[in-house]
């Protein structure tokens, strides 16, 4: 409530200094309209007694023009007459009109225009007297001091009129200045108020702008400590207001989203996180919808993958909450998601370590099982290559086989080893270890009719064994061959190289096949993990990384699958320095 009363407090003080003004206003509109009023009254005088001075003056120059024309006979000497005859009317009329409010100087208006009449009919007279030959006649009229009795008549009541006048001047003048004095009173006192409520009202706003200055910095400094706690937490958080455009985001959203916060700011949400399910690539449900339809926090459904901006899939585990302001109604919904691209991995890696344990224990099993009956097998090969009447060309068909039972041989004594041999590595010409590995498969490559290109540089031997390098040769040259269509190409290429821990011998198995896609590039390795729907089994390529990381090597791929060129080339490196072994140790 001390919000309303402040408000109040402020808008109640604007309203009484507002009613003081315009009360002071209509008194000092009054008291101007006095002022004029008296104003008007005090130049009403002056303007009367400058009637009644100029009418006097008039009647002087009267008589002063017919003492002229008596004394001289010129007429030129009645001018002033002439002229005062003129006026006196006029101005008489004037000051009668200017005093007709007042009886008594109506009264001596009167009597001054009588007065008047009199003393122009006695010039009058003795004018026409004069210009009728009667000079002396007008003369002795003049000497009976007639005229002079009227002059002084008219002089006193001049006076009179006068002195009166100027006492009604003296009191207007009074009163104008009182009504001076009490305006400039109301504009002091209007000042003052305005003075006073102006300076209440800045004190009282500049200590309601302090204290909000003090609480914007207190809420500044929260929301700061929210702000910075936010972008610190590892999680990615989108935050949006009621209507679930986004208010906030995270640098961990926006790095997961990839898009910033200035562009997804005041965004529905949906633009910004756009969710689908993993199996089917369906659109998901948003989160923020369905708390803002039910109140409550809402998970996110297994298998959900967030959608990057450059298109690729995230997968993501998430929660959204609802924000609450203290009157418990919703103003906004939080989201907070991680990527589980790692849980997921791990949890993959875990069923793929139960599968592959499945599968040694089975290995194992069969390798055990299998081991006499090749014994056998290998034993009725050798009696069949020994006997004088077998032909040459049976005796090496014989002989190759022979060896290929020996790699099964130590494929299934590997199997039952774990991988490790307790006999010592053989130095190996990997030339003859190729080319071996092509004759095994020179009717599969001839049935395709795929040209098969050799490339064989002179390079020095390597250490190892020669069924784990067999096996791993042969899984490429009959992968490659797999992938390759009729009538396609091949090219294995051995040669000496220089490495960064001295030589290696390269081997490079190159097709024209489809290529492999950009996403399936990067699990080729993965255990399980085939293209070949019904005859792979996901292994052979593990395998063969197991074999050249064993022997200190490493083996890349590169491939291509646009419709301008496309082909696969598997490289692998193995070292032929002294210290192959160490090689192999860090390898491993």
């Amino acid at each position: 409530m001390q919000p309303f009363y402040k408000r109040f407090s402020v808008i109640a003080g604007f309203v009484v200094l507002l009613i003081v003004l315009a009360g002071n206003c209509v008194v000092l509109r009054r008291q101007l309209s006095v002022q004029v009023q008296n104003q008007a009254w005090f130049s009403h005088a002056k303007d009367v007694l400058l009637q009644i001075t100029q009418t006097e003056s008039l009647l002087k120059d009267a008589e002063t023009g017919q003492r002229g024309y008596l004394y001289t006979g010129e007429a030129r000497y009645l001018q002033p007459y002439t002229d005062a005859v003129a006026e006196v009317g006029r101005h008489l009329q004037k000051l009668a009109e200017m005093t007709a409010d007042n009886p008594e100087q109506a009264s001596d208006v009167e009597r001054l225009r009588l007065l008047a009449q009199q003393k122009l009919n006695e010039l009058q007279v003795t004018i026409q007297m004069h210009q009728s030959g009667d000079a002396e006649g007008a003369r002795q009229l003049v000497m009976s001091n007639a005229g002079l009795f009227t002059m002084d008549k008219i002089r006193a009541l001049v006076n009179e009129m006068q002195t009166e006048e100027r006492a009604l001047e003296s009191e207007r003048a009074a009163t104008y200045r009182h009504s001076v004095q009490v305006t400039v009173a109301c504009i002091y006192l209007a000042s003052l108020l305005a003075a006073i409520g102006a300076v209440l009202l800045a004190y009282f706003i500049v200590r309601e702008m302090a204290l909000r200055e003090k609480h914007a910095s207190a809420i500044k400094e929260r929301e700061e400590w929210f702000r910075v706690t936010l972008t610190s937490i590892g999680d990615g958080v989108i935050a949006t207001d009621e209507r679930g455009c986004v208010t906030f985001v995270n640098p961990v959203a926006e790095r997961l989203t990839g898009r910033t916060l200035a562009w997804t700011k005041g965004r529905v949400v949906n633009e910004v996180f756009p969710i689908f399910n993993e199996l089917t690539h369906q659109p998901v449900d948003n989160p923020v919808s369905k708390v803002m339809q039910l109140g409550q926090v809402v998970g996110l459904a297994n298998h959900t993958v967030l959608q990057h901006k450059d298109g690729h899939l995230i997968p993501i585990e998430d929660s959204a909450a609802p924000i609450r302001d203290d009157s418990g109604k919703l103003v906004g919904v939080v989201l907070v998601f991680r990527d589980a691209t790692y849980e997921r991995k791990s949890q993959d890696l875990l069923r793929k370590t139960e599968k592959l344990a499945a599968a040694a224990r089975l290995a194992a099993t069969v390798a055990h099982e299998i081991n006499n009956p090749l014994e056998a097998v290998g034993n009725l090969i050798y009696l069949a290559k020994v006997r004088p009447e077998v032909p040459t060309a049976v005796a090496q068909d014989l002989q190759l086989a022979e060896q290929e039972l020996e790699r099964v041989s130590h494929i299934t004594r590997q199997t039952l080893g774990f991988y490790r041999e307790s006999r010592s590595p053989d130095t190996l010409d990997v030339r003859e270890l190729v080319d071996s590995v092509l004759k095994l498969y020179s009717s599969k490559l001839t049935s395709k009719n795929i040209r098969l290109t050799r490339d064989f540089g002179d390079c020095p031997s390597v250490q190892g064994w020669s069924g784990e390098l067999k096996q791993l040769i042969s899984n490429l040259i009959s992968n490659a061959a797999d992938a390759v269509s009729m009538d396609g190409t091949m090219r294995v290429a051995v040669a000496c190289i220089d490495s960064h821990d001295g030589k290696s011998v390269q081997v490079k198995i190159e097709d024209n096949g489809p290529g492999i896609s950009p996403e399936h590039l990067e699990r080729i390795f993965e255990p399980f993990f085939t293209t070949k729907k019904d005859v792979g089994t996901g292994l052979g390529l593990w395998v063969s990384k197991a074999i050249v990381e064993r022997h200190g090597g490493t083996i890349q791929v590169q491939s291509r699958c646009d419709s301008a060129s496309h082909g696969t080339v598997f490289s692998i490196e193995l070292p032929c320095s002294a210290d192959w072994r160490s090689q192999a140790a860090r390898a491993v």
